[in-house]
């Protein structure tokens, strides 16, 4: 008896608990709107109540109602839309925003000529490094040209390294300066992943491809204290640019931290500039010795439930990209370019990407894998298969990104292995009415690629970020095209779990974030509209009026 009644006492003190919770005041209520919660049950609703950072009220208008106190700050929605903030795990945070090199973009050019007085403005902006660095050449353009790439850019610039990104970030145009700092002559071999294009008497051309060219803006970005500021700008302009995109969580996707990288963003949580929750993700090089890298990698796991900020992913590629014909293929190129493999190339191969899963994720890492052929996702889930079998890797949530092409036999294994299928359709590239552009090189097999569809009925974990800067950062257009894509579309509902609760998942947080539930955290954005009454051509138009994370306002819009 006395047992039944002290549990008696206690369920009536927690009912009045709940009690004078509910009628404490909220800090900000949220009326009027169409409240997409991204629950399990993928509910709708029309108000919520903000407390400390957390919701402590999801439903009707009128339950909402009793929240309201003197000091409640209320906002009415007038039917506009209300979604949990955007995750998006696949950005290049510092690539994107650091002026370093003077983020110097060329305009396409009818003439390789042409691209002399754009240089030359080039260098005199050069910032934070001593090479002059640009981005945006055409590959085809320069392969196409009478006289070898080194040859055009040396006169253009010949007094100072110069190396040209492409807007893939998969080859580099160099000069002869260049070339000589990273050491390249004739008689300097391929590195693992990488190739050094050659002219008819096998000199280096001044093209170099994946590794080969991220060797040479190794040396560019030599860690200093000037580039080291202009990297701490820079990130802090794509926080803004983040919280106004109503991304309140996103994944660094290549943290650079031979550059000094890491110790940028450890600046901006020391100095309480972050406004969103951040998942790191490692670069693995492929030119680094193993077993230090290894051990170097292990020492700057971080996660720690109350910051903003963990390193706890490894980015790591496996394979190139198609239109260099570097992407890992099960059947060989149509065409492939000059020197490289009828099959495409490996950053990391099978077995040396299965010893850095097995070492990595049992220290807690997270895999990245970028898997743009069908062999490299054939390859990377092998690896990641044979890791599990080799020791602990429970709860760990590897994906592969990008999955361009797959092999009907891999499409199951992800379920099966419980890897997460991470695509970004953002780019107008990846519509299928743009597949012709990777005909010449892959024929048929173009016009079955972004298996999006397919990989959800599959049962795949599938999760839709940006990769931007290579596509735009906004979600509403990866939203959109994700519904513009015939056989392989996704519906509406889909694609918003895919940049929220999916993405929560990835990131190792849908337990606080990714839903609109009541104890999770008030992360959320405000729309200018509603997604379910807004054709699909129009969902890109997209404004986000407001985005708040744990509450507290990241983004406003003006008359907001």
């Amino acid at each position: 008896m006395r047992l039944m009644m002290s549990l008696l006492a206690g369920l009536l003190m927690a009912t009045m608990a709940s009690a004078a919770d509910h009628r404490e005041p909220a800090d900000r209520v949220l009326l009027g709107g169409l409240i997409y919660t991204a629950d399990g049950r993928d509910s709708r609703q029309q108000a919520v109540a903000i407390r400390d950072g957390k919701l402590v009220y999801v439903g009707s208008d009128v339950g909402a109602e009793a929240y309201i106190g003197v000091d409640t700050a209320v906002i009415e929605l007038d039917g506009r839309m209300v979604m949990p903030g955007i995750h998006d795990s696949h950005v290049h945070a510092l690539e994107g925003g650091s002026e370093v090199g003077g983020n110097c973009w060329l305009r396409p050019q009818t003439r390789i000529e042409d691209y002399r007085a754009e240089l030359r403005r080039c260098a005199k902006r050069r910032l934070g490094t001593d090479w002059v660095l640009a981005y945006g050449h055409q590959l085809e353009t320069l392969l196409a040209a009478e006289e070898d790439p080194v040859t055009l850019l040396d006169r253009m610039v010949s007094d100072r390294p110069v190396a040209i990104m492409e807007q893939s970030s998969h080859s580099a145009w160099v000069n002869s300066k260049a070339l000589a700092l990273a050491g390249i002559d004739r008689d300097t071999a391929d590195p693992q992943g990488g190739i050094i294009l050659r002219n008819e008497a096998g000199q280096p051309n001044g093209i170099l491809l994946e590794v080969a060219a991220e060797q040479v803006f190794e040396l560019a970005h030599r860690p200093n204290p000037e580039a080291a500021e202009l990297n701490y700008r820079g990130l802090l302009e794509t926080l803004d640019q983040v919280a106004a995109n109503g991304i309140t969580a996103f994944c660094d996707a290549r943290v650079y931290w031979q550059r000094g990288w890491l110790e940028v963003w450890q600046r901006a949580e020391r100095e309480r500039q972050l406004n969103a929750r951040v998942n790191l993700g490692l670069w693995a090089y492929p030119d680094l010795d193993d077993g230090l890298q290894l051990r170097t990698l292990k020492k700057l796991y971080r996660r720690d439930p109350n910051s903003l900020l963990q390193v706890n992913q490894i980015k790591i590629y496996s394979d190139g990209i198609i239109h260099n014909t570097s992407a890992a293929l099960l059947a060989p190129y149509d065409k492939s370019l000059p020197q490289l493999p009828a099959r495409g190339l490996n950053y990391f191969s099978q077995q040396r990407l299965q010893r850095y899963v097995a070492e990595l994720g049992a220290a807690g890492f997270d895999f990245h894998i970028h898997a743009i052929g069908d062999r490299g996702v054939h390859e990377s889930l092998n690896a990641i298969e044979q890791a599990r079998s080799q020791g602990p890797q429970q709860g760990r949530r590897h994906r592969l990104t990008h999955v361009e092409l797959i092999d009907d036999a891999d499409l199951p294994r992800f379920a099966q292995l419980k890897v997460i299928a991470d695509m970004q359709v953002a780019g107008a590239f990846t519509l299928p009415g743009n597949a012709h552009w990777q005909a010449p090189y892959i024929g048929q097999r173009a016009y079955r690629s972004y298996r999006l569809k397919d990989l959800h009925d599959a049962g795949a974990h599938v999760v839709l970020s940006s990769d931007w800067t290579v596509s735009p950062l906004s979600p509403f257009l990866g939203i959109q095209r994700a519904l513009q894509r015939g056989a392989q579309s996704i519906s509406l509902s889909q694609a918003l779990r895919a940049y929220t609760i999916n993405a929560a998942y990835l990131m190792q947080q849908e337990q606080v974030t990714g839903s609109l539930e009541v104890g999770k955290a008030a992360d959320l954005i405000v729309l200018d509209r509603n997604l379910f009454e807004t054709p699909v051509e129009r969902i890109s138009q997209t404004r986000v009026l407001l985005t708040l994370l744990a509450g507290e306002e990241t983004w406003r819009a003006d008359g907001f």
